[in-house]
């Protein structure tokens, strides 16, 4: 294979990696929906979702090995291939970490008050944003993921403060099951952000196929 070729292969690599990034973001769009308004299709879609993140990972994967079993990578390709391969993990995660707020959120006998479905979810949307970002770092040469750092602090400390919210509530008079439903979304919310903000790290290590070209 020429060197041209498999920086080519690199590069749809990276691609895939994009696409599948961009399924797992759309599944934790569905999952917020969810959870302030759930739906009995959001469970169905979700589904398909998790299962192409599945499928994407398993794609990507298989590629990755491909191309190191045909070809042994210099160093600048290592770095980018295994960047991808922990980064697809990262992803494959956040996936299930979504549907599982979907299944959560959509099992629910009793809706905690609206207010604090909408602060759930409001924090949600920013790590969603954490996220897309995080995404987006694969697409230059460039990627700025070191800012994301300091957003990972503060939204770690938010999903904390609502999650202790919770809690209390948990004490009222009644089932508390829902509550306790909420307190695990908040946790998974705050695990898909650990896991977006080392998407964008491992994008950050990487060389990208179009750097490697140049310097071919």
């Amino acid at each position: 294979m020429s060197r041209t070729q498999y920086v080519m292969e690199l590069e749809t690599v990276r691609r895939n990696l994009i696409r599948m990034g961009e399924t797992a973001v759309s599944l934790l769009a569905e999952a917020l929906r969810a959870v302030v308004e759930p739906d009995p299709a959001q469970l169905e879609k979700a589904s398909e979702l998790e299962a192409q993140t599945d499928h994407q990972h398993r794609l990507i994967h298989d590629e990755c090995l491909s191309l190191i079993t045909r070809q042994a990578p210099v160093a600048r390709d290592a770095r980018l291939i295994t960047g991808v391969l922990d980064a697809i993990v990262d992803l494959e995660l956040i996936g299930d970490y979504a549907y599982e707020i979907v299944t959560l959120s959509s099992s629910m006998r009793r809706r905690p008050p609206l207010q604090v479905l909408s602060q759930v979810a409001e924090i949600g949307s920013r790590i969603q944003e954490v996220m897309t970002a995080a995404i987006d770092s694969w697409h230059g040469d460039s990627p700025a993921a070191s800012s994301a750092r300091p957003r990972e602090i503060a939204l770690k400390a938010e999903c904390q403060a609502v999650y202790d919210k919770i809690s209390r509530l948990t004490s009222l008079p009644g089932d508390a099951t829902s509550y306790v439903d909420l307190m695990l979304v908040s946790r998974h919310l705050e695990r898909i952000l650990r896991h977006a903000v080392c998407v964008g790290e491992q994008a950050a290590d990487a060389v990208s196929p179009r750097e490697v070209l140049r310097e071919a």
